[in-house]
């Protein structure tokens, strides 16, 4: 063996270990990132880009002396990519990804992000964790036990209220929307004036629509979407930053009402899951951290594993208001959300559902002017169907109607993973989802009118179903069918669909 050459690579791994901190800068940090956030990452970016890339990191001229061993950008050979190449762009590492330079970096479907910690859902025990314990005694064990329970009840009535105001507000505003549409349809349809509704229809969906998207773009833009995908991974130990803030909640709870009252393709069921985890957080720790205020309560419980819990039951909670379905907001927790689960947390969990459902069917059977009949279980009701029997020979178009779904939903799923690809891409920037969600609801408003126009199926007028009967081109005592079907909010089309006669 030759020893000469072990020692020399022996002494050249001593001098790049030991050499200052600015020299092994010097390769990877561009002059325009020189500053102190950025030291720590650029280095590691450096090694990540090159390392995914399949590419050698440059090689340094390493003498004998341990102090000639020194590397500068001259040395690099010409034909290796830098780090500004689109290759090692795509690993780059970031503190967030909403601070990352969104004009480059944005988009790229394989960007790894320093964001998102993982949470510590491990409880460490040893002897003075069971010393501690120990100390507390019974009494406290029996408190901490109650706490919990009265947490998860809180939890639940106030996702119930919540929902109540988000159902109750759109209902409202839809109203004072619809009618006015249809006094001023019915104007444009005796003055031949139809662009005037047309118009009218527009800007009472842009309206609503940009304030969603600017509380979504600019305020808070984790409360985007469903939140769903982001109570999932705070479930399984992933700390989404901001994911279960008041301030979350608030641009939650006014994005979807302004979102529905829009008129865009969105439903309010799936935001609550969202909703319901943020209070069950807040709730548990006793804090708020958007205001600054500590209300001095139940922190025992400012602990990851058990604030985990409490958001499991405040994802069931969601379920069971958006639904009415109750063991189906214990089933989406269970099986659907954590992967930390035990025999207690189930019966927590399943009140917790049970009692959001019972406050939301009471709560809204007061407002409808029915109070103790019960007959809200959701904020999704199609209404009561009357007992159907079915035929032996109806299995074969239900079949063909189950192939005709799947094949369906997979087009969709695939068209969505292109437009979302897309999106990511092009569509990155806060100004640009504005005008993007403003688009989408002004053509929105625009194929409403138009099949309206276009589609003269008549009907006469049933004062029961008809609240906002539009005549447009039918005869005295009818209204057209599909101005039924769009003046109305989602949930109420969908129940016509099932429940008006045919005509």
């Amino acid at each position: 063996m030759d020893i000469s050459g072990v020692v020399k690579t022996w002494k050249s791994a001593i001098a790049r270990n030991n050499r200052s901190p600015t020299d092994q800068e010097m390769v990877t940090m561009p002059s325009s990132q020189a500053n102190i956030k950025g030291i720590t990452f650029e280095k590691r970016n450096f090694i990540a880009q090159h390392y995914t890339s399949g590419l050698n990191i440059p090689e340094e001229n390493c003498e004998d002396e341990v102090d000639s061993c020194t590397t500068t950008q001259d040395e690099i050979k010409p034909d290796e990519p830098k780090i500004e190449n689109s290759t090692a762009r795509n690993s780059t590492f970031y503190l967030d990804q909403q601070e990352s330079p969104s004009d480059e970096n944005r988009g790229q479907l394989n960007v790894l992000s320093a964001a998102y910690e993982s949470l510590d859902y491990e409880t460490c025990i040893n002897s003075a964790w069971l010393d501690e314990e120990r100390t507390k005694g019974y009494t406290f064990v029996v408190k901490k036990d109650v706490a919990r329970w009265l947490v998860v009840l809180l939890t639940a009535i106030l996702t119930a209220l919540i929902a109540c105001v988000i159902d109750i507000t759109i209902e409202s505003l839809s109203a004072f929307k619809y009618t006015w549409l249809k006094q001023y349809t019915d104007y444009g349809v005796e003055k031949s004036l139809l662009i005037i509704p047309f118009l009218l229809w527009g800007a009472l969906n842009i309206g609503p629509t940009l304030i969603a998207a600017f509380l979504g773009s600019y305020i808070e833009p984790v409360s985007t979407g469903s939140g769903i995908p982001q109570v999932k991974c705070y479930l399984n130990g992933v700390k989404v930053p901001r994911v279960v803030r008041i301030k979350t909640l608030l641009s939650k709870v006014v994005g979807v009402t302004m979102s529905v009252l829009g008129g865009l393709a969105v439903g309010k069921e799936g935001p609550m899951i969202h909703s319901g985890a943020v209070i069950a957080a807040g709730v548990s720790q006793g804090k708020t951290t958007s205001f600054k205020h500590d209300f001095g309560v139940f922190e025992y419980f400012r602990e990851d594993h058990e604030k985990r819990d409490f958001v499991s039951a405040g994802a069931a909670a969601g379920v069971a208001a958006a639904f009415g379905a109750p063991v189906g907001g214990v089933l989406f927790s269970l099986e659907e959300g954590a992967s930390f689960w035990n025999q207690g947390l189930t019966w927590r969990v399943f009140f917790c559902a049970m009692m959001s459902t019972f406050t939301l069917n009471l709560v809204l059977s007061t407002y409808n002017g029915v109070p103790g009949m019960l007959a809200y279980n959701g904020l999704l009701n199609f209404g009561k169907f009357d007992d159907l029997t079915y035929e032996i020979w109806e299995f074969i178009p239900f079949l063909l109607m189950g192939v005709m779904g799947g094949l369906l939903g997979a087009l969709y799923n695939h068209i969505n993973l292109k437009l979302t690809a897309f999106r990511m891409r092009y569509v990155n920037k806060p100004w640009q989802k504005i005008i993007e969600a403003a688009i989408v609801a002004f053509v929105t408003a625009a194929a409403a009118f138009l099949m309206i126009y276009l589609i003269h199926d008549c009907r006469i007028i049933d004062p029961d179903t008809a609240k906002y009967p539009i005549q447009m081109f039918c005869g005295y005592g009818e209204e057209n069918a599909a101005a039924s079907i769009w003046f109305q909010t989602p949930e109420k089309s969908v129940r016509s669909l099932f429940h008006d006669p045919p005509g």
